[in-house]
């Protein structure tokens, strides 16, 4: 069964990737910006992207860990320092939404996500993945 859990920032992050450094069926990251208190996003890309994402997730990942990472408010995701972390590698994230393989090469971002078969072509790449 897929496992869903969230995290917020870059340390979250590092620490759930820590604890799961072993595992061996797949690990996705799923990169959005911050949820206000109704659960909307200031991204309009992701909050039209997550029916889509989740959908495909539920449907073609049978036994995955799904790390939801909120990379913080606007202002932190739109800055170019040092200080975005998720910018640089090993995650290397340019825009959100964005769901990468952990591990692996593979990733959408963007309106990419939008594309139902591209999700689906996506998962069914990354269900085995090379250890």
């Amino acid at each position: 069964m897929t496992e869903f859990v969230p995290v917020r920032g870059f340390q979250e992050l590092q620490n759930m990737l820590d604890v799961h450094k072993n595992r061996t069926s797949p690990i996705y990251l799923y990169f959005f910006g911050e949820k206000d208190s109704k659960g909307k996003s200031w991204c309009p890309d992701c909050v039209e992207a997550e029916e889509g994402i989740m959908t495909a997730f539920r449907q073609y990942t049978k036994d995955a860990l799904v790390v939801v990472v909120d990379v913080g408010n606007r202002d932190a995701w739109k800055d170019r320092s040092d200080a975005n972390k998720f910018r640089k590698p090993p995650f290397s994230v340019n825009s959100i939404p964005s769901v990468l393989l952990w591990k692996g090469q593979q990733r959408l971002e963007g309106d990419q996500l939008l594309k139902s078969g591209l999700l689906k072509l996506f998962f069914e790449e990354t269900a085995n993945p090379k250890t």
